[in-house]
Order: C-alpha cells, then sequence, then structure tokens
C-alpha cells in the first residue's frame, strides 16, 4: 500500500481536472524531492515479481548442475532500477520511463504470465480508481497477457493452462517457453505502458494540493486519498518557504553598529581565541570515531541530537556512503521501499548543509 503522504499523479489530475500540461507542470514544480516515479513498480515488484524471478533462476541454475552444461543459461533478471532524486535537476522523465521499461521487458520474458499480471494488476489498482480504470489500457495488457499465455500454452500439451510453478515441465520445454516469449515481447511496442509509467508517478500529496491551490486550481471530485477536508487543512497551512526556520536577530552587532565612536580611539584589546558560532552543533568524537553505524545512531539519539546531524556524521565522518541504508537507520520502517530511504537519507542531508556541525 503506498503511504498516506503520496498520491499517484492519475488521481491528482482526476481530483483537479488536470491536463498534460498541467502534470507536468506539477512534477516540475515538485522535482526532485516530491517526486517518485519507481515507487508504485517496485511495491508490485517487490510483492509479486522478484520471487518469482529468484525461482525461475534457481530452477536455471538446477538444470545447469543436472545437465553439467551451461546450455541452459540462468535467467537472472538485473536488480530493480534506482531512482536518484539528485541525479538530474529537470525531471528527465523519459530516462526513467526508459529504464523501467528495459525491466519490464525483461522480467516479463523470465517469470509467467500468471505471476506478471498479478504484479501488473496490483500497480493499476494502486494507480487508479476501480471505476475509472482506462479500457484503451485494459484491451492493452489483455493483448499482451493474452499473447504471453498462447506461447506458455503452445509448449504445455498438459491440461494446466497457463503454466504455474511446480510443474512438471521439461528442460527443454522449459528454454523454449522464455525463447519465444522474449521474440513475443521484442517485436510489442507495449502501448500501454507509457501512459501507465505517467500515471502511476507518485508525489508529495500534501505539497502538490498546496501548490495547486496556490495556482488556482480547485478540488472538482474527491478521490481516494484526496477529500474536500483535506483540501481545506492544505487550504488553512500557513505559507513558509521551504527549509527555512526562524532565526535569533544579531543583537550583539546591532548595539556595537549604533555605539558612537569615542573622540581619541583607545588601543585595540588583544581579542580572545575565536569561539563556536551559537549555531554550532558539537558531536565529540566518541559518539562516532570507529563505531558500528547502528551504535552510533544509538548514541546520538540518546542525547537528542536530530536525524540531520546523525545522517551527516554517518555519511561523511563514518563514509557510510550507502544512503539507502542510512535512511532505512534513520526511518520508522524498515521494510519501506529504496527509493523512501534514499529520499530519506538526501533531505537530512540537505537540511544538514545549513547546519554547522563540529567535532571535539
Amino acid at each position: 500500500m503506498l503511504d498516506q503522504e503520496r498520491i499517484p499523479l492519475s488521481k491528482l489530475k482526476q481530483a483537479f481536472d488536470l491536463n498534460g500540461q498541467d502534470a507536468e507542470t506539477v512534477i516540475s514544480a515538485l522535482w526532485p524531492d516530491g517526486v517518485f516515479p519507481y515507487v508504485l513498480w517496485e511495491m508490485a515488484y517487490r510483492s509479486h515479481w522478484q520471487e518469482a524471478a529468484h525461482y525461475n533462476t534457481m530452477y536455471y541454475k538446477a538444470l545447469e548442475i543436472a545437465n553439467k552444461t551451461t546450455f541452459y543459461k540462468a535467467r537472472e533478471i538485473s536488480s530493480f532500477p534506482e531512482f536518484d532524486p539528485q541525479e538530474h535537476k529537470v525531471p528527465l522523465l523519459h530516462i526513467y520511463h526508459d529504464r523501467i521499461i528495459r525491466f519490464f521487458r525483461e522480467l516479463s520474458a523470465v517469470i509467467f504470465v500468471t505471476d506478471l499480471m498479478e504484479g501488473v494488476n496490483r500497480l493499476i489498482n494502486s494507480t487508479y480508481e476501480k471505476e475509472k480504470n482506462d479500457k484503451e489500457i485494459q484491451d492493452d495488457i489483455e493483448y499482451f497477457s493474452n499473447g504471453l499465455s498462447c506461447i506458455e500454452s503452445e509448449h504445455n500439451p498438459g491440461t494446466h493452462r497457463p503454466f504455474k510453478w511446480g510443474e512438471n515441465i521439461t528442460a527443454e520445454r522449459f528454454q523454449a517457453v522464455f525463447e519465444d516469449k522474449a521474440k513475443f515481447i521484442a517485436g510489442s511496442g507495449l502501448p500501454f505502458f507509457s501512459k501507465i509509467f505517467i500515471d502511476s508517478i507518485a508525489l508529495d500529496k500534501n505539497t502538490a494540493i498546496k501548490y495547486l491551490l496556490e495556482c488556482g486550481y480547485s478540488l472538482q471530485q474527491e478521490v481516494k486519498g484526496i477529500s474536500q477536508a483535506l483540501v481545506e487543512r492544505i487550504k488553512a497551512m500557513p505559507v513558509q518557504p521551504p527549509g527555512e526556520t526562524p532565526t535569533e536577530p544579531p543583537t550583539t552587532i546591532k548595539e556595537e553598529a549604533v555605539t558612537e565612536p569615542s573622540a581619541s580611539p583607545s588601543p585595540m584589546p588583544e581579542e580572545p581565541p575565536p569561539e563556536p558560532p551559537a549555531s554550532s552543533i558539537i558531536v565529540p568524537r566518541d559518539l562516532w570515531e570507529g563505531k558500528t553505524p547502528k551504535t552510533v545512531r544509538a548514541g546520538m539519539m540518546e542525547k537528542g541530537y536530530d536525524n540531520a546531524v546523525i545522517a551527516h556524521v554517518l555519511f561523511y565522518w563514518c563514509q557510510l556512503n550507502n544512503k539507502k541504508q542510512i535512511g532505512k537507520l534513520l526511518g520508522d520502517d524498515p521494510d519501506q521501499d529504496d527509493s523512501t530511504h534514499l529520499r530519506r537519507t538526501n533531505k537530512l542531508l540537505k537540511k544538514a548543509e545549513a547546519l554547522t556541525i563540529t567535532s571535539t
């Protein structure tokens, strides 16, 4: 289930009656930290496709061992595409579209259509309101699914159609079915894919609605996740520039500025050693040096340090370069998708840039 802080673009379009140009404008306004192109695809992958692909790979490896040959070649798919919001400063969606379509083509060839369609159906149901599913998309998906099913059925003379995991099929038939499916997929334009990809892009819900309201859009109809009550609450939110925090006025400097100069200036006193700015955050070395990331996190949390400071220490001082691991350490739910962990870390590190963090 998509967390409540995000909303698929399709539902935002429906709620505010947005056209394609409007949708592109919202994406550009929220890019990069408020846009999540892969989150719904990754949910379908983790819940339905990953295990099926892993099972397939294990089957091929077993065939290689049993037949003492590499003829069958393990059909191991590449890892799920990553989305780094800092990779591009402008929303180059065609790059992310091409990455996910390559992955989907590869995936479709190496798992059975029953497993594939379970994930596709989850993706569709997460993207669209059930009664608003695009009929043209449904027809295109049905054609694609039927084509793959026919190929599997041609290689399955038994009564079980289509194939399911655990059936007794020969190694040769197992090899042939995926080769024929790869040819079919290569010749298919996947016409439904581009529209689903755009509509499935998730956005930061509150920020997107706030932006639309400020641009003069109004709620046209309620959809799941966007109610009139929510819109009214967002309308009432005070306007505050992102990242801006109230600061104390520099009273000392002002007092010095209004002091009248003496008639005869006295010798300059010896200046004391410079002190750290009042805003400096000091992290004792014994809290982080030579310690594991989990120990650093636990120790700093116990001392009341903000997550942004902890992320800074882990990334720059402890040399923990895996941002997804940092996001997982500092998040509430370690089972969230990788893009959520990566986004969390990037936001924390960006917040830490405005701080002066030192060590003793």
